[in-house]
């Protein structure tokens, strides 16, 4: 039998793929993607767009995750997805999970594969491009230096945390970054020589980046959204 694999895909780029990452959509089976509902009820699938040259739709699973802090309406997604896996892997299907991002990095997927593993399931995971890691290289930047340190928030960042740590010489990476809009800007207000890069939708065509603290501030940060804020 072959293990689960959990795919990263990296930050919206089809090209940032890893060649591993091709060659395991190649030989997958069943291919299972999320896709979130617009406002206007549009269904979307970012992990679709990325994986849509080597992957045909006869091959894909999609599921709807609900854009929600209702943990339970995930979870019931998750649990769907945990069956399908349960039950394909036992009919001897070659099966991957499509993970925007890493995996390995505040992907809440982690919990179906937990239980996959619970279930003695073998599962694997494939590396993928962090969408800072991304950011940091489409504006050029060095993302840390000599003995800067680097932390990574997720979304739960308030002024006095920031202050505090780029106090301490740490690069501070703020994602899901719309879940904390207020007290970064409240910050970037309080401290206006900061040097914040702002990031949205890294590697895809509506992708967005800024340090100029008043565009900052003006705009309202989307889902994929993030920030890389560097000590004076």
């Amino acid at each position: 039998m072959t293990p689960v694999t959990f795919l990263s895909l990296g930050p919206g780029d089809p090209e940032l793929l890893t060649i591993k990452a091709l060659k395991t959509l190649k030989d997958a089976d069943v291919v299972m993607v999320p896709a979130t509902r617009s406002n206007e009820g549009v269904m979307k699938s970012r992990a679709t767009d990325i994986i849509s040259e080597w992957c045909d739709d006869n091959r894909l699973m999609v599921y709807e995750l609900p854009m929600l802090k209702d943990r339970q309406a995930v979870s019931l997604v998750y649990d769907r997805i945990f069956a399908d896996c349960v039950r394909l892997y036992h009919e001897g299907c070659r099966i991957v999970v499509a993970v925007e991002g890493d995996v390995s990095i505040y992907a809440s997927i982690h919990y179906v594969m937990e239980r996959l593993e619970e279930a003695s399931i073998p599962v694997v995971q494939s590396a993928g491009i962090p969408s800072f890691i991304a950011a940091a290289a489409s504006a050029g930047l060095s993302l840390v230096s000599q003995q800067q340190r680097l932390t990574i928030l997720p979304g739960d960042a308030d002024a006095e945390m920031l202050h505090q740590l780029l106090s301490s010489n740490h690069v501070v990476v703020v994602m899901k970054l719309s879940q904390c809009q207020e007290a970064v800007k409240e910050f970037l207000r309080r401290n206006p020589q900061t040097v914040c890069h702002y990031f949205e939708n890294v590697g895809t065509p509506e992708a967005y980046h800024t340090s100029l603290s008043d565009e900052i501030l003006s705009r309202q940060f989307p889902y994929f959204s993030l920030c890389i804020i560097y000590p004076a």
